[in-house]
């Protein structure tokens, strides 16, 4: 009984302290969760620059290649053109005939499961007719 006293009475007394100190740890994590959220802004913000310009030279080393490309499709001579452009005209060609192929593929396919699909309802039906007249003995 007599520490339940002097507990409760060094609580109070001390209550003042422990309720300061209490504030002073939260005041404490709440600037330096701030900072740190100042920081981690200024190192995403120093990271999407150097993102942005990362980006403007991989754009400015595009448009060179495509300089250099242009230059370089300038000096072919007109054999070289031909032949160059008699093969876009074939991978034309093979592009469309893939396209074709491909739509008769899914055309014959849905065909075929829309086949099977009959068959299967059409078995179930001769079946359920069959169990029907062995019920009914008709």
């Amino acid at each position: 009984m007599i520490m339940a006293v002097s507990f409760s009475a060094i609580l109070a007394e001390n209550l003042i302290t422990i309720l300061f100190l209490i504030a002073l740890v939260v005041i404490v994590y709440f600037v330096t969760h701030s900072a740190v959220k100042i920081k981690g802004f200024g190192f995403k913000s120093k990271f999407a620059q150097m993102e942005l310009e990362h980006k403007k030279i991989d754009a400015l080393a595009n448009k060179q290649k495509m300089e250099n490309l242009r230059e370089a499709a300038a000096m072919l001579t007109d054999v070289e053109r031909e032949k160059i452009e008699s093969i876009k005209i074939d991978k034309g060609i093979l592009a469309r005939r893939t396209i074709a192929l491909m739509g008769e593929i899914e055309e014959r396919v849905a065909r075929l499961e829309r086949g099977t699909e009959n068959a299967q309802l059409g078995k179930t039906l001769g079946d359920i007719v069959k169990n029907e007249n062995k019920l009914f003995k008709r």
